[in-house]
């Protein structure tokens, strides 16, 4: 599981804003249970005739039928001729007349006006994944689910849920239809499918990408439950979990469920009081980005009025929402004190701007190995300035290793862009690196949503920014992104373990 510690805290953050009343309890990472289906479809696939049974449903077209006739206007042999005609009977694009001739039908007019494509039903078995919770066939790569084996071999919690086997009647078509055109193993043919006949298999497996959160509710002891994926709030899935919990299902690991329960992520161990003051230092600094955010739009709204009263109850506003945002950088500043003291300095919070400055650092430092991994790549950030350092790093003997490429393994326009851009990026860097020190780069394109840094044994950054597509600079196009910093021999092993896996999967 890439359960990540730094994404329990923000998906915690997160669960707060949206329960502002309730306490958390505690947050984990949780297999689900997910079907992969066997399904018996038709579809309508594309086709385009061969070259000369089109040729000679064009002359057809023209009124020339006669097999001797076609072959010699066309100059090829009767065999060819009579092959081509047995195509056209078989896909009912011509008949043959009284005379033996090759009469051209209304199907046939057809396919010639579309450049000789034909469509034709066919039958076939896809794979699909279908979520017994929300009984819908689910957004997720079949290749990717975990078999029973692999979770008890990782040691991974599963939630009691006892899911049912899915219904003919539970699959939606349009689902089917979705899947296939993102993950089938037919995604480059034309297709279109027309019926799911029949559930041919089902086999249960996990998914391991879910945090769930509990929450204590006020004037209530029943506990409240809140799903999460890549700090997404899935909202149906919480429903149906929630119902779960009021039946009394077992979803919580029996290791948290004592009243001193802490954030869990694998075997990690995070003290009690270092993880409420990154849950305080977090929601402090989303008061931050808040009040700078009103404070931007009220500056914005004053600049493009011409009324003077309006412009004045508007300087109003912004005082009072400075004071607002000084306020709670202040407050902002104690428990990152506290942090410092606690963790001996260790560990601390990095802000937006700070990224770059250690990302910097991280390369000219490294003299081991050093690892980035960021959702993209896009020029403005992996730009000749990281290039070269990193080409320095690799040129006195350090191993870097990138991972990248949320969503450019998928079709359409923003896919390929993002894909094109990223690659060209790493073409640069590549281009710099001798030929007999290739291998010290390693560049691995997946589907990953992590963005951390590991610095040898010196030490790693984790959290919501994206290191090789976004500067982080103050300034036009600023957004406030977040991550962790640490020292700790046990965060840096912790993330290594993460990278090994990320490496070396599929």
């Amino acid at each position: 599981m890439n359960g990540l510690q730094n994404e329990i805290y923000d998906v915690t953050a997160r669960a707060k804003r949206r329960f502002p009343d309730h306490k958390v309890d505690c947050a984990f990472p949780v297999c689900l249970p997910v079907y992969e289906l066997r399904l018996k479809a038709t579809e309508i696939a594309e086709d385009y005739l061969s070259t000369p049974a089109r040729f000679v449903l064009q002359l057809s077209s023209l009124n020339i039928t006669q097999p001797a006739e076609i072959g010699r206007l066309l100059g090829i042999s009767d065999n060819y001729v009579a092959g081509a005609a047995a195509e056209l009977l078989a896909k009912s694009l011509a008949a043959q007349g009284p005379d033996l001739g090759i009469e051209i039908t209304g199907q046939g007019k057809r396919t010639l006006s579309e450049g000789g494509k034909t469509r034709r039903p066919r039958n076939r078995h896809i794979k699909a994944p279908y979520d017994p919770l929300t009984k819908r066939i689910i957004d997720l790569d079949i290749s990717h689910l975990l078999d029973r084996d692999g979770v008890r071999k990782n040691g991974l919690f599963v939630a009691s849920t006892n899911p049912r086997k899915p219904r003919l009647s539970h699959i939606r078509l349009d689902e089917v239809r979705d899947y296939e055109n993102f993950y089938g193993l037919r995604r480059g043919e034309k297709t279109q499918i027309l019926e799911v006949s029949d559930i041919k298999e089902t086999r249960l497996k996990y998914r391991d990408d879910v945090v769930l959160v509990k929450l204590d509710p006020p004037n209530s002891d029943k506990p409240v439950f809140a799903a999460y994926r890549a700090q997404q709030y899935l909202e149906e899935e919480s429903a149906v979990i929630q119902r779960l919990a009021d039946r009394g299902a077992d979803l919580v690991p029996d290791e948290l469920k004592s009243e001193t329960s802490t954030l869990s992520v694998r075997s990690v161990s995070i003290a009690r009081e270092e993880a409420v003051l990154l849950e305080e230092i977090d929601s402090l600094d989303h008061e931050v980005s808040e009040a700078e955010r009103d404070v931007a739009e009220a500056r914005t709204i004053q600049g493009t009025t011409q009324n003077a009263q309006e412009r004045a109850d508007l300087q109003a506003r912004i005082e009072k929402l400075d004071a607002k945002k000084h306020e709670a950088e202040s407050k902002l500043n104690e428990p990152e004190s506290e942090l410092a003291i606690l963790t001996k300095g260790q560990i601390r919070r990095i802000k937006t701007e700070e990224h770059r400055p250690l990302l910097l650092d991280a390369i000219k430092k490294a003299s081991s190995e050093l690892t980035l991994v960021s959702a993209w790549i896009k020029p403005e950030a992996f730009d000749d300035e990281i290039c070269r350092l990193l080409a320095a790093a690799i040129g006195r003997g350090t191993i870097v290793r990138i991972a990248w490429g949320l969503g450019t393994r998928k079709r359409g326009a923003e896919a390929a862009r993002n894909r094109e851009l990223g690659n060209n990026a790493v073409g640069v860097l590549e281009r710099m690196i001798p030929g007999h020190l290739n291998n010290n780069l390693k560049v691995k394109r997946t589907d990953t949503h992590e963005k951390f840094i590991i610095c040898d044994d010196l030490f790693c950054a984790a959290g919501s920014f994206n290191w090789l597509s976004y500067r982080g600079e103050l300034g036009r196009g600023y957004r406030r992104e977040t991550s962790k910093y640490s020292e700790r021999q046990d965060d840096i092993a912790f993330w290594k373990v993460i990278a090994e896996e990320l490496f070396q999967a599929y």
